[in-house]
């Protein structure tokens, strides 16, 4: 297993897999200087691999429209992913995961409550696209 621990985020992944599992930091508020250095922490993991990604969203207390906008709008955000499950636990990381769905974007994104069915759905999808 391969992992990395950012200042604000939590990265693993199965040896040759390209699917990464994102936590964050406990309570964590995000604004855009902290949206940018989590996108620059994701790449620094990828190393530049196109990935499928299950994002636990939970730990995540606020984010600003400033960050929201970065997240949803940015090259650098949006690149290198296959598809992105968002498993949410609370009505704000929840609030969060459906916001980031419905953003218009190149890949496919599902919300769950469960990280059993965001790894099922995951396998699906890299069926679907192979």
């Amino acid at each position: 297993m391969s992992t990395q621990m950012g200042k604000y985020s939590f990265f693993k992944t199965e040896k040759e897999s390209d699917v990464i599992c994102v936590e964050f930091r406990k309570n964590l508020k995000v604004d855009e200087t902290i949206a940018k250095q989590l996108v620059s922490e994701r790449l620094d993991f990828i190393k530049n691999k196109n990935c499928y990604y299950i994002i636990d969203l939970s730990n995540i207390r606020h984010i600003s429209s400033e960050a929201k906008f970065f997240m949803q709008h940015s090259e650098s955000a949006l690149g290198n992913i296959l598809g992105v499950a968002f498993i949410a636990s609370n009505p704000v990381s929840a609030l969060l995961a459906n916001v980031f769905v419905k953003t218009e974007k190149k890949f496919p994104s599902k919300f769950f409550a469960k990280i059993t069915q965001a790894f099922d759905w995951i396998t699906e999808l890299k069926k679907m696209t192979k």
